[in-house]
């Protein structure tokens, strides 16, 4: 398995991880191998880097029966990809589109479609940046919370990148609802750059809104059952078959949450 992604200093990176069959035991064990400074992002650099890996570790690529990866051009792609050019070395190594991202994609096509929750992880998410880039509001959000609800757990940033914590994010903007409206009325009394303190009023417009509760309060909801599923997915444990009746078994329980009352549960909840 393989992906490229960015460090904080612009560098792209290759991480690699290989995952084996126990023959004692038949378990599955997974290791990640390292993060490889890359110069592109082309799939015959990528290749070549995989090539000197296992040449480096001893391991031979006609041993390999699998390859995961995301569906982007220069991984998939049927003619020059890297999946296509490590199958016509070894045709043995079939490829699998990674579930972890497949299920990443699939939810966020889905929450465009609502747009009530679209809006809610939107405005979460913008509210989130504008704590995490000010280490002032940041530390008025730490006291107001000691302040007016010490029981509650932290607010914990919604972050795009970070696959299976959305439900808990979200869930903590729900316990400290209150407190992040204060947040913004201290914000508005500091801040001179005009740009920011427009995010700011219009945060503070939409966390007043019963539409941003409750959109909010729907996608908490829903997200708890994607998140779980992206955990599972992401475990060494379940074979390609058993992610996908888990995937399954996650669709009929999000199937089942669709009548009236569920929904009249869902709306006494909050």
């Amino acid at each position: 398995m393989c992906d490229e992604c960015t460090d904080s200093s612009n560098r792209e990176l290759l991480v690699l991880c290989i995952r084996w069959i126990d023959h004692g035991n038949l378990e599955p064990q997974e290791y990640v191998i390292g993060m490889y400074q890359i110069d592109d992002i082309s799939a015959h650099t990528i290749v070549s880097v995989i090539r000197d890996i296992l040449v480096r570790m001893t391991f031979s690529l006609s041993r390999c029966r699998g390859q995961c990866c995301d569906g982007a051009a220069n991984m998939k792609g049927g003619n020059t990809g890297v999946a296509k050019q490590l199958l016509d070395e070894e045709p043995r190594a079939l490829y699998t589109y990674c579930y972890g991202h497949a299920l990443n994609l699939a939810v966020g096509h889905a929450v465009k479609h609502c747009k009530e929750m679209k809006d809610a992880l939107d405005t979460t998410y913008e509210f989130s940046e504008l704590v995490k880039y000010s280490p002032k509001r940041d530390t008025a959000l730490q006291k107001l919370k000691d302040s007016l609800a010490p029981d509650t757990p932290g607010f914990r940033t919604l972050r795009s990148t970070r696959w299976t914590v959305r439900a808990d994010s979200l869930k903590s903007a729900i316990d400290n609802y209150c407190v992040l409206q204060e947040v913004w009325k201290m914000s508005k009394e500091y801040v001179s750059d005009s740009a920011i303190k427009g995010r700011i009023i219009g945060v503070q417009i939409q966390f007043k809104t019963f539409r941003n509760l409750f959109g909010v309060c729907f996608a908490q909801l829903i997200r708890r059952h994607s998140d779980n599923l992206s955990k599972t997915l992401q475990s060494p444990k379940p074979s390609a078959a058993e992610g996908q009746r888990i995937a399954l078994m996650t669709v009929a329980t999000l199937h089942v949450l669709r009548d009236d009352t569920q929904f009249d549960l869902f709306w006494k909840s909050f």
